[in-house]
């Protein structure tokens, strides 16, 4: 387990693309009844013409919280992009952002690859570097899944979602509240959520994301629960003094089988995918996004699990966020 007291979350904007999918009326196949209330997915926006970025979403939220926080973008030391869809192979996103922003050059700027579980790997390296840059900083995270997956397959289609998000840290000295953070990284399991290509050569026709789901809810059974209860103990907490759960919005079914295995109660445990579907790394601060607007000085537990196999949570004390309106692009 590792901690930080130094630093903490201002701010967290999203954007999605404008068109909205409702699945009642979108899809076209036997059993969509049950595969909507199996995912829980009723609504999600899409960009079905493969025409915006991940950073182009990114770059709206990123503006907005900029302006809502009143920031100056010669105080910003840092930008992280995480992503499975970023702009090119090379160079990295974050560099391409950084111009796009009109941020500061001396300014640290990388991407991390990652997907479900991005999010509290984002956070963790953000805050290490806003501690030891002593400054504030961009963490951006999204993805176009329309981009890798098959838009002919009506469930993959279905259950994911496009979004970028912006979540705006601070470094500020003495934080009264600690953020604790665990992780997890099993490789045996890569080949069960996978898109197939190096980026170098073209892409093998019909060649698109490919996921072995009974591996991936097996897989997320076996370890979430496990680490969820280790980073309690280790940090002195309990499911009790735990306000909310914000877990990967991976699907409804999953999230409610953990959360009975756990014995967490239904009114601690928040959701977006029925709203935005499966938006990968992003998932975690749209739920955030969502359904927080109103809370402060709260006590959040988030999880994020899947391709890699990766996994990771955090205990975040969540004071005053500022959580500006939805952007659509």
């Amino acid at each position: 387990m590792y901690t930080s007291n130094d630093c903490r979350i201002s701010g967290i904007s999203v954007c999605v693309p404008k068109t909205k999918v409702n699945n009642k009326s979108f899809l076209k196949f036997k059993g969509k009844n049950e595969f909507i209330k199996h995912t829980g997915v009723a609504t999600h926006f899409l960009d079905l013409k493969r025409k915006i970025s991940t950073s182009d979403l990114c770059l709206v939220s990123a503006n907005k919280i900029i302006k809502s926080l009143n920031w100056k973008k010669k105080d910003i030391g840092f930008l992280i992009f995480v992503s499975q869809t970023r702009d090119f192979l090379l160079p990295n996103t974050a560099c391409v952002l950084q111009k796009r922003l009109g941020l500061k050059k001396n300014i640290l700027a990388y991407d991390i690859p990652l997907g479900c579980s991005g999010f509290v790997f984002g956070l963790y390296t953000s805050f290490l570097i806003s501690k030891n840059m002593q400054t504030k900083g961009l963490l951006l995270l999204g993805d176009m899944s329309t981009k890798f997956i098959d838009l002919k397959d009506p469930k993959m289609l279905g259950l994911f979602g496009d979004a970028g998000t912006a979540v705006a840290i601070d470094y500020q000295k003495k934080i009264e509240n600690t953020t604790f953070f665990s992780f997890g990284t099993d490789g045996e399991g890569f080949k069960n959520l996978i898109y197939d290509s190096d980026g170098m050569n073209k892409l093998k026709k019909n060649k698109h994301l490919e996921m072995n789901g009974a591996k991936i809810f097996e897989f997320a059974l076996k370890e979430i629960p496990e680490q969820i209860k280790k980073i309690l103990k280790k940090s002195k907490n309990k499911f009790t003094s735990i306000d909310y759960f914000v877990f990967h919005q991976a699907n409804k079914f999953l999230l409610e089988t953990l959360m009975k295995k756990m014995k967490i109660p239904n009114k601690k445990v928040l959701y977006s995918i029925d709203d935005y579907g499966n938006t990968n790394s992003a998932s975690i601060p749209i739920t955030m996004f969502k359904n927080l607007k109103n809370k402060k000085n709260i006590k959040v537990l988030v999880c994020g699990f899947g391709v890699g196999y990766s996994w990771s949570s955090a205990i975040i004390n969540l004071g005053n966020i500022n959580y500006p309106t939805l952007n659509k692009l």
